[in-house]
Order: C-alpha cells, then sequence, then structure tokens
C-alpha cells in the first residue's frame, strides 16, 4: 500500500471519528412507533400552607413539617399519573403558584421549590384563607373541561392565629369537589421553628416576640378534622413518610382507553447503531497508533554489534 494511500485512510478514519461524536449527539432516529402513556380524568388541586409554622420540626421526628408535605406531594403525583396538578399556596396572600396542568415536571418543580414565609413577612395563620382562590379555580376548571373531575388535596397544620371576622368555609366549595384529602402535618405538642431558609436551626429559631422566648407551633387536628367534614373529604394526619397508595386509589382515577394506556409517535432511536460504529473506527485508530509506537521502537533499538 502506497504511502499516499495509507495516510488517505488514516485521514478518513479520523474525519469519520469526528461526524460520529456530532451524529450521535444529535441522537438520530426514524419512523414511529407506539408508546404508553396515561391520561387521567382527574384534576387535582393542592392547597399548601406556606406560613413559617410548616417548618416546625415535629414530623417523623424532628424534621420540618414541609418535608413531609413535598415528600407526600412528590408521591401523590407519582401514584396517579396523567392527572392535571395544580397548586394554590397561601400564607400572608393566597395565589395560584401552578396552573392545572398535565406537566408532571412542572408539578414536580413547583413542590420542590416551594418556599415558606419568612419569620417576619406573615400576618398570622389562617386556615381558611385560600377558600376564595380555591373556588375561582374549580370553577375555572369546571368551566374549561366539565367532563373532568375536580379533586381538592389541603396540605397543612391547621395553626390559626388570626381573629378574622366573616372567614369563609370550605363548605362554600364542597359541591363543586368530588373527592379528595385533608393531610395534616405537626404535632399538639408543638415544637421550634428554625429562623433560616434551609430550616437547619443554624441561626437559631423564630422567637415569641410577646415573651422573647423561642416560639411553638402546635398543629391543631380538630380544624383541619374541620376542613375535611365541609369538603366531604377523609383526613389523614401524616407523622411519617409512605402509604399514600390507598388514598390515591381511593380518587378512582379513570382512563380514557381503560387500561390507562393511550398511544403517541416516537422515533425508533439509532444512536446505539453509530456507536458500534464509531467503536469500530476508534479501535482502529488505536490498533494503528500501536503499531506505530512498535515500529518506531524497533527502529530506535540500537542493532547488535554496533559500536556505543
Amino acid at each position: 500500500m502506497s504511502t499516499t494511500t495509507s495516510t488517505a485512510l488514516v485521514l478518513a478514519r479520523r474525519i469519520g471519528i469526528v461526524l460520529l461524536f456530532v451524529v450521535i449527539v444529535l441522537r438520530p432516529g426514524f419512523g414511529r412507533a407506539e408508546v404508553p402513556t396515561q391520561l387521567s380524568d382527574l384534576d387535582v388541586i393542592v392547597v399548601v400552607d406556606r406560613t413559617r409554622s410548616m417548618a416546625a420540626l415535629d414530623y417523623d421526628g424532628k424534621q420540618p413539617r414541609i418535608t413531609g408535605a413535598k415528600a407526600d406531594l412528590a408521591a401523590l403525583a407519582e401514584a396517579l399519573p396523567g392527572a392535571r396538578f395544580g397548586m394554590l399556596a397561601f400564607g400572608a396572600d393566597a395565589r395560584v403558584v401552578l396552573p392545572l396542568t398535565s406537566d408532571s415536571a412542572a408539578f414536580g418543580a413547583a413542590v420542590e421549590t416551594l418556599y415558606l414565609e419568612k419569620p417576619k413577612d406573615g400576618t398570622g395563620s389562617s386556615a381558611t384563607r385560600p377558600v376564595p382562590e380555591l373556588k375561582d379555580l374549580l370553577e375555572r376548571s369546571a368551566e374549561q373541561a366539565p367532563q373532568r373531575r375536580r379533586i381538592v388535596v389541603y396540605v397543612g397544620d391547621g395553626e390559626d392565629t388570626t381573629s378574622e371576622d366573616g372567614v369563609d368555609s370550605y363548605d362554600q366549595v364542597a359541591d363543586q369537589v368530588a373527592g379528595g384529602a385533608v393531610l395534616g402535618y405537626g404535632t399538639k405538642r408543638g415544637a421550634p421553628m428554625p429562623a433560616d431558609d434551609d430550616l437547619t436551626g443554624d441561626l437559631g429559631f423564630v422567637q415569641d416576640p410577646a415573651t422573647g422566648d423561642t416560639a411553638q407551633s402546635h398543629a391543631d387536628t380538630d380544624e383541619l378534622q374541620k376542613i375535611a367534614d365541609q369538603l366531604g373529604v377523609r383526613f389523614e394526619h401524616r407523622t411519617r413518610p409512605g402509604g399514600l397508595d390507598d388514598l390515591a386509589r381511593s380518587f378512582e382515577a379513570s382512563y380514557s382507553d381503560g387500561a390507562g394506556g393511550h398511544d403517541r409517535p416516537a422515533e425508533h432511536d439509532l444512536t446505539w447503531l453509530f456507536g458500534v460504529l464509531l467503536l469500530g473506527l476508534l479501535l482502529l485508530e488505536l490498533h494503528a497508533g500501536w503499531r506505530a509506537v512498535w515500529a518506531s521502537r524497533h527502529v530506535l533499538a540500537p542493532r547488535k554489534g554496533a559500536v556505543r
């Protein structure tokens, strides 16, 4: 083989390696395949308490209440594939954090990034503060998709430190709710609340402005049960992770094909094939490199009988 031909083959091999790297990055594919997905008839509206009391350290030992709430919401979303989720958070005010969406990643991000009020930001806890916004969200959902069933999941500790007159009641929306649950966190005994945003306690604990002592937040399970009764749903006192599968099944989600399946187009991924070709060229390159090293050692080796 001539030197020119050998050089051309080496150049072609190395260009091929570069091109295959580019092709693999682009993840080539062809055709259409059927892949399963799930479409549920549920609209799940989550109402989350983000007041500072949800930082109290009495969930599953000495974990913040909000830690348990986030874990439960993530588990609930996983147990209800295909459902549309929306989130309404309340503290000093109530606002929609996430409109109803079937994007589970968006709901997961909303849960993960949910933040609590700072110790001096709130105006007191009120478990009924989000009722007007919840009513509006339910009505809009009914107008947009009357065939879907609306589920309300209330998440909080039930603590009420305000004396608001003429407060709303959750029975105002009961006739628009097809099911749901009230998930309660914390203990009646109560616990301190870390003052830092990371809830580690490194900056100490929230102080009671009246006494100067460490403030204690006490969960109000009676208030939570009252909310559950008004909505006509079950109340679950959450003290540790797990055990939400039965709750998810109680919502009785139904699917468009009767088995939770639905088809949508997808490409056949051919990245593996180009990966095999790339591996072959890389092995040839390594082989050529080894031969060059071996040849250079033979040329540079001292000849037998040569004078040193």
